[in-house]
């Protein structure tokens, strides 16, 4: 009797997917730690002179480059504001275009600053925002989970919801009640709102749109770049060393989307293979740089072709 109802219990698509929840924040979280140990490994050889070149110039220009803290409305209209409070601005004030870079995990702002410093230096009108916060953490997981579970115990009405990888995207936030991919990328696009919602803050205090607005990011970053760039309609992305599995169903069809990405990777990379980055995001303009003999780690190279 008690394996016949282990069995039933077992055998509950409910369960099942109760499971996939479970073991999907597992692996969330040992990815993070793994990538977290990639980061320190990658920096060393040229990316290091890249990250002691950034902090002697983050010292140099510490009058221009502060980190930032927003006036918000006491019920925070924009619930990602909190992310630009640890945020490292660099640039110009009245800007006519928005970079924001995401490092990667475990990485700082100070650690991609000199990457930041290199690309004003070729834009001198463009303001870096370089974010610390890591919208995929744990936490922010959690929660993302914890807001879609009603949407595994409740099927009713799909069939009318779109798909990013078919119909692309209709606003600046995910929501699913309007659009669904799969429970992970549902939960990866959860996480993007709060980006999202921070950008929304930037661009409304420099009066400019996401058309003035590149989205970079290292490893883990790149994923954030990447989908939050598609899920807002950005004029560019660039990836750099991920994302490590790129999710095709939060990729748009070409025809829905002037998003344009630009692919700037090592050969050598174990966390992001570059045949399945070029095989995502080759479609989106053609830009791709593959560099030789270079490993998971930032070096001139971005500087030079980001910029």
């Amino acid at each position: 009797r008690r394996a016949r109802a282990l069995a039933i219990v077992v055998e509950n698509p409910i369960f099942t997917q109760m499971t996939g929840v479970f073991f999907l924040f597992l692996a969330a979280l040992a990815f993070n730690h793994r990538e977290a140990q990639a980061w320190h490994t990658g920096r060393s050889g040229p990316s290091k002179r890249c990250a002691r070149r950034g902090d002697r110039r983050a010292h140099q220009q510490e009058a221009t480059a502060s980190r930032t803290s927003l006036h918000l409305s006491e019920d925070e209209k924009y619930a990602g504001a909190s992310m630009l409070r640890s945020a490292l601005r660099l640039g110009t004030s009245e800007p006519k275009s928005i970079v924001a870079l995401f490092p990667g995990v475990g990485g700082s702002a100070n650690n991609v600053a000199g990457l930041g410093e290199g690309w004003l230096e070729q834009n001198p009108d463009t303001q870096v925002i370089i974010f610390e916060e890591d919208a995929f953490s744990g936490i922010r997981a959690f929660s993302a989970v914890w807001k879609l579970l009603p949407t595994v115990f409740d099927s009713s009405g799909t069939d009318n919801l779109s798909s990013p990888a078919v119909d692309g995207y209709d606003c600046k936030r995910f929501d699913a009640a309007r659009s669904r991919s799969n429970f992970f990328g549902d939960v990866l696009l959860t996480c993007c709102n709060d980006v999202s919602d921070a950008l929304q803050e930037v661009l409304s205090d420099t009066s400019l749109t996401d058309a003035n607005l590149v989205l970079a990011g290292f490893s883990q970053g790149a994923s954030i770049a990447a989908y939050t760039g598609f899920l807002r309609g950005v004029a560019g992305i660039i990836v750099m060393g991920g994302p490590g599995a790129p999710q095709r169903q939060l990729l748009p069809p070409t025809e829905k989307t002037t998003t344009q990405v630009c692919i700037i990777s090592g050969d050598s990379d174990p966390l992001a293979p570059q045949e399945q980055l070029v095989r995502a995001f080759r479609p989106y303009g053609e830009h791709v740089n593959i560099l030789p003999d270079i490993s998971h780690q930032i070096v001139n190279d971005h500087v030079e072709l980001g910029g």
